[in-house]
């Protein structure tokens, strides 16, 4: 099952990939009113990252399904950027890595792969960059209360462990940039409701700028 879930994963991934290299840069909303329309480029998208990721697979009743719901969440993910529109797409599938100085041990990078980094509100002083890690599974983010809550063990039920990589990626294009950095995680599943927001939390407050906690972040 766990498998099954990665690939479904990586499948929708690579087809959101896919979708948004072929767009503009500059995300309007009448350019995602386009591609909603254009339902047959989301299913090619998805039939290339299905041929991808199993060449070999026979499409039977399964994967049929699979088909449909990712394109069902291509679709979602169109929808939810609709209403963030306009912004600027900086970087698809992006890899990003810094040195990590620990004393008595080799030098070592910490880094990993962004779904997508957008500039939202572009020209204006509430201009920032957004960190964003897509995620396909059921769960459901409970936040948590600070940066102490991250490293602790007891919270990895809590999912901690999306709060460690969406922060240590934010970290990173924080140093690289002069703008606030927002991480999110854009749960598909559960971005139905029209006042969803994937920016992370400490208890009911986002984040509104990772510089504000990198110092704690990194200590520990």
């Amino acid at each position: 099952q766990e498998l099954d879930n990665r690939i479904f994963g990586n499948i929708f991934h690579e087809a959101a990939d896919i979708i948004y290299k072929r767009l503009p840069r500059h995300i309007t909303k009448d350019v995602l009113q386009r591609q909603l329309k254009q339902k047959s480029d989301i299913e090619r998208a998805v039939d290339e990252a299905l041929h991808h990721a199993l060449p070999h697979a026979h499409m039977g009743g399964l994967q049929l399904i699979n088909r449909q719901v990712i394109i069902h969440y291509l679709q979602q993910l169109l929808r939810i950027d609709l209403r963030l529109a306009p912004f600027t797409i900086l970087g698809l599938e992006t890899d990003v890595q810094r040195p990590l100085t620990i004393q008595g041990a080799p030098p070592l990078a910490i880094g990993g792969r962004i779904d997508r980094l957008d500039l939202l509100r572009q020209g204006t002083p509430d201009a920032c960059i957004r960190v964003v890690d897509y995620k396909t599974g059921g769960s459901r983010l409970k936040a948590l209360a600070s940066v102490d809550d991250i490293f602790n063990p007891q919270k990895i039920h809590d999912h901690s462990d999306y709060y460690l990589q969406t922060f240590a990626y934010a970290d990173i294009v924080r140093r690289q940039h002069a703008e606030p950095v927002v991480p999110a995680l854009l749960f598909i599943q559960h971005a139905g409701a029209d006042d969803y927001d994937p920016t992370l939390c400490f208890g009911r407050e986002p984040i509104r700028d990772i510089a504000d906690h990198s110092a704690r972040f990194n200590e520990l």
